[in-house]
């Protein structure tokens, strides 16, 4: 068996695997949550208890949903570093507490970690691994250097 694969689209490889991989994990605990129920003398769709826990807090649960949602539909328009330097740092910033988002200093930092953490990794991967990133408007390709910041 040969699987060809298009280098400016090989970056989809692993998360096509990671969903498929995920999604049959989902069906096994499905499937083994519903054994459990019916030995429990339950239907098998029977309705499960709290799925959240009481008081949690909705704005980082759906701003994480939402924010996540954001960053994939964007990621090809945007490039990966540049979009990905931006979402970490509204992450950082919906997981600050009330302290630190009146702290300029806790800003700044988060700053500096989205900046530094999401450089290195695209040219850890982009360029000392040759694995294609996503790519966008944002992105820089110095072809005579073998430099590509995607």
């Amino acid at each position: 068996m040969r699987i060809n694969v298009v280098y400016s689209t090989q970056h989809w490889i692993f998360p096509i695997i990671t969903i498929g991989v995920l999604v049959i994990l989902g069906v096994l605990l499905i499937a083994l949550e519903g054994r459990a129920r019916i030995k429990a003398g339950k239907g098998f769709f029977a309705k499960p208890g709290r799925f959240f826990e009481e008081n949690y807090d909705k704005v980082k649960f759906w701003g994480c949903l939402v924010l996540m949602f954001v960053y994939f539909f964007f990621l090809d328009k945007i490039g990966f570093t540049v979009w990905s330097i931006i979402c970490l740092f509204l992450f950082n910033t919906l997981f600050a507490n009330k302290e630190q988002m009146k702290n300029p200093k806790y800003h700044i930092t988060s700053a500096i970690i989205s900046v530094v953490a999401c450089v290195v990794i695209s040219l850890v991967f982009g360029t000392l691994f040759t694995i294609t990133l996503p790519s966008g408007i944002c992105t820089i390709e110095i072809p005579s250097l073998g430099f590509i910041l995607y």
